[in-house]
């Protein structure tokens, strides 16, 4: 038994009102529905690691539908999908766009610190 039969999810009643798990079966076997009663939760399991792929509500995934199955498609580690060159992707743009807010603060505060000596007064 998993951990997240401890933690209210069953597999008896899943609420799937779109027939989401059998089209995730369809693309792999190993993938099921678990469903919390109580928060309203619920998790794409694989069944080979038992670990939990995907929990829904999240961010962009609202509720359980069929454009998830496409989703988990898209992110299978089978078809070349690596979460870590995402993140560092993510990172990298970041650290670009902080690096370039920077340099516009800065050339701002060069403009105005030269105007603002061009036009001082100096009072003895």
């Amino acid at each position: 038994m998993n951990r997240h039969y401890r933690q209210g999810f069953r597999r008896d009643f899943l609420n799937d009102l779109n027939d989401v798990e059998p089209q995730l079966q369809a693309y792999d076997e190993h993938l099921y529905l678990m469903y919390n009663g109580e928060t309203g939760e619920h998790l794409i399991m694989d069944g080979l690691t038992e670990l939990a792929v995907m929990k829904i509500p999240q961010p962009g995934w609202p509720n359980l539908n069929s454009a998830i199955v496409d989703h988990i498609r898209k992110i299978h580690t089978m078809n070349g999908f690596s979460a870590v060159a995402e993140i560092e992707a993510a990172d990298n743009a970041r650290e670009r766009d902080v690096e370039r807010r920077k340099d516009e603060l800065a050339e701002d505060f060069a403009k105005n610190m030269y105007h603002a000596d061009k036009y001082s007064i100096t009072v003895n």
